[in-house]
Parts: C-alpha cells; structure tokens; sequence
C-alpha cells in the first residue's frame, strides 16, 4: 500500500473540515489540524519583503530540486512523527488557503495525491456572509476563482494523483463515495470512516474543531441545503451570472439547492459515481459544458483571519509606511520634487545632496 501524503484541498466552508476528521478516522491514515505550512515553506523559497530573496539558496550552490528535497525532508518528518504517534502510517494535511499551492506541492511533494472537496455555491456564499461578514460579491467570487484554480492544477497532475468529490454526496452517500475514495487511494476499507465521531470521541479530540465543526456529531444530512430558503434574490442573480458555468459543471444549479445525482456515466470502466477522478474531469472538460480556466482578474483570496487580526496587520502596514516616509533618504526626495516645482532649475549641490534618490529623473539643467 502506498504511503505518500493526501493533501485535501477546498474552499472554506466547504465542508472540508468534516471530510478531515471522517478520513482521520481510517486506521492507516493521520489528516492533521489544519497548519498552513505551505506559507512557511513558500516564504523559504522566496524570502518575503526583500527583492533579492528569490532563489537565495542558489547562492549557496543548490538547485531547486536539492532545496525541495530538503524542504521535503524537513516538513514530511514532521507530519510522519505526528502520525506515529496515532499509531498511523500515512500522513496527509487540510489547509483551504493551500487550494493556491496545489502546484508546488506537487513538486515538493512528487508522491503525494490531492483529494478536493467542492459544495454548492450557495452554501459556501451563505456560509461565508452569515459566519464571517463577507459581502456577497466577494464570497462568490472566492468560490468561483478557488475553485477555478483546483480545477485547472488537478487537471495538470496525473490521472492518480487527483480526484474531486461533493460534500452533498459525502454526507448523503457516504459508503459509496467513501468506498470510491479508499479505492482511489489505494488503501482497504474500514467501517471506521462512517463512525468517525465516535472513533474521535475515543481519541480524546476536541469536541469543537477547526471551522466550529462538532467533532462528536455523526455524518448529518440536514446541513447540505439549510442554505436554500435564506439567499435573496441579489444573491441567487450573482450566483448564477457569476459561479453558474462552473456550479453546473460540478452538477449543480446554482440558485437551488440539491445535485444533478451521479457525476460519472453509468459506463465509467473505474466503476465511479461519486467521484470525479483527473481522467474523468479532463473529459467533462472536453465536453459541451466545459468551463474556462483561465487566471481570474476578480479572484479574490481571503486571510483566514480575524476582523481583529486584519486591523492589527493594516496598523502595522500604516507604521512601517509613515516610517519609510520620514526617512532622510525620502525626505531629501520630496524636498527635491517641491524644488523643481518652484524653479526652473535645481542647483546641482542639492541635487548631488538628495543622492539619487529620485531616481529616473532627468538632471537638472546646470
């Protein structure tokens, strides 16, 4: 049985919390708390904030293969000895930001495979306005442009390292599309995936989790469409002039609630209903309902932060910018630009005195 990671990729609200602890259940697989560390492993390949961070590690005679490999090295280990101590042999990681990484973890990572989770639009929009505030607009158009981006990196991967599922079949088929999945993953079965809160209770998890699932509740079907009856007709019009082609392309109408029953023909030779593996998504792609992939000019990313965090981190941007602005570097600069304002020429002292630091400027007459 193969051992490499499964990284389940989402948007938030999709469900993909639930779909962690479910699969954390399997006796041979650990899916951990949700750690973003595609951030930290991003930012060691590029340092952040300096324009020579790029690439650095070349500068010390390693090619970006040997510095993935030790990134690898690194990052694995840690998730391999979490899993050790559950008494697991395979690791896998949830993070819904890490939808935007899905291609560098790939080359990271050559042996892992991705598990996406998708949920109607309408409820991740419902979801996001109603848990978090966000305005409509946007909550759409994070469904649509992350969702766009899982598409288009799964589609570049092999046939066996990508497949997508709905949460409307998890939680209202989930023996089928779970058998579908194991069979995907190459690992056996076990009863464990359908009793997952009980497997958790025992564990000692947390009976609140990330995204304030309730670890203790079984597979409920009554979440899926509770969304249904609440969005107003603003919200339904968005939804269907902005997410309708890709809604649709997942078997969804995407201003009501319920799916379009089995996303596979009946003659998949995989035998798969549920599950839409790359093969099979390539073909829908090939097909009359094939939806653009093109980048997104209006995606739209949200911090999985805090309003409060977000108010500190916007504090800190302001500091940092009314310091470079009382910089002696740039006040030279401005004081240089108000001269040339005032006269027609600037005098070359000051102008040597400013040091280039209004660079691109022509020299003043002398």
């Amino acid at each position: 049985m193969p051992d490499g990671p499964i990284f389940m990729v989402g948007t938030m609200r999709s469900g993909s919390t639930l779909f962690r602890l479910i699969l954390d259940a399997h006796p041979r697989i650990s899916i951990s708390e949700e750690t973003g560390f595609m951030g930290g492993l991003a930012a060691a390949k590029q340092i952040p904030n300096w324009t020579r961070g790029r690439d650095w590690y070349q500068r010390l005679g390693f090619s970006e293969q040997e510095f993935d490999a030790r990134l690898r090295e690194f990052y694995a280990g840690m998730f391999e000895r979490h899993a050790r101590s559950q008494g697991k042999q395979r690791w896998g990681e949830k993070t819904p930001f890490h939808s935007r990484h899905i291609q560098q973890m790939a080359e990271v990572f050559p042996d892992a495979v991705f598990v996406g989770i998708v949920r109607h639009p309408g409820a991740v929009v419902h979801s996001l306005v109603e848990k978090f505030h966000y305005d409509v607009a946007d909550a759409v158009a994070y469904w649509r442009s992350t969702n766009t981006e899982i598409l288009r990196r799964g589609l570049e991967l092999a046939d066996d390292r990508f497949a997508l599922l709905r949460y409307e079949d998890l939680v209202e088929h989930p023996k089928e599309t779970l058998s579908e999945l194991v069979e995907f993953l190459d690992e056996p079965w076990s009863d464990n995936l359908l009793r997952h809160n009980d497997v958790q209770a025992a564990r000692g998890t947390p009976r609140i989790s990330a995204g304030s699932t309730r670890t203790r509740d079984p597979i409920n079907t009554d979440l899926a469409h509770r969304w249904a009856d609440e969005l107003d007709d603003a919200a339904r019009g968005l939804l269907e002039s902005s997410a309708g082609p890709l809604a649709r392309f997942f078997g969804y109408d995407p201003v009501t609630a319920g799916t379009r029953g089995e996303l596979v023909p009946s003659d998949d030779p995989a035998g798969h209903r549920r599950l839409l593996t790359r093969a099979a998504l390539a073909e829908r792609q090939a097909g009359p309902g094939a939806v653009s992939l093109e980048d997104d000019a209006e995606a739209v990313i949200m911090p999985e932060m805090s309003p409060a965090e977000l108010a500190k981190r916007l504090h800190t941007a302001e500091a940092a910018l009314a310091r470079v602005r009382s910089s002696r570097a740039v006040r030279w600069s401005n004081a240089a630009r108000r001269a040339q304002r005032r006269v027609t020429g600037v005098p070359i002292e000051l102008w040597s005195a400013a040091g280039g630091a209004v660079r691109g400027r022509r020299r003043p007459p002398a």
